[in-house]
């Protein structure tokens, strides 16, 4: 299940379990989901995922190894990004994150 705009995506795959991945223009990935049980409860997710992105604001966070991350935080959901080596190219990663799940649509 891929969620796509341009070149955005998300998508849900298989292993054990499924998750979502949004990627940024140039490939990078902006954000990968925690694990569900099943395809419906992945497509939940990325529901949640794009509702609570655009209502929420972020923070920036330093990590125990020195790295920079956003972190998302509405009601009991939490979305943590990927680790960058500085705050401003967390928070660029972070509104990235909001403008490309806005725009993401779903496709299998």
């Amino acid at each position: 299940l891929h969620l796509l705009s341009r070149r955005q995506r998300q998508m849900c795959k298989e292993t054990d379990a499924y998750q979502f991945h949004l990627y940024a223009n140039n490939g990078q990935l902006l954000y990968e989901s925690r694990e569900y049980a099943s395809l419906n409860s992945c497509k939940g997710g990325i529901a949640t995922f794009k509702k609570n992105v655009a209502d929420c604001e972020y923070r920036i966070d330093v990590d125990k190894n020195g790295g920079y991350k956003y972190i998302f935080k509405k009601g009991n959901s939490i979305y943590i990004g990927e680790t960058y080596s500085t705050a401003k190219a967390a928070e660029r990663s972070a509104e990235s994150v909001k403008r490309f799940a806005q725009v993401s649509e779903i496709s299998e």
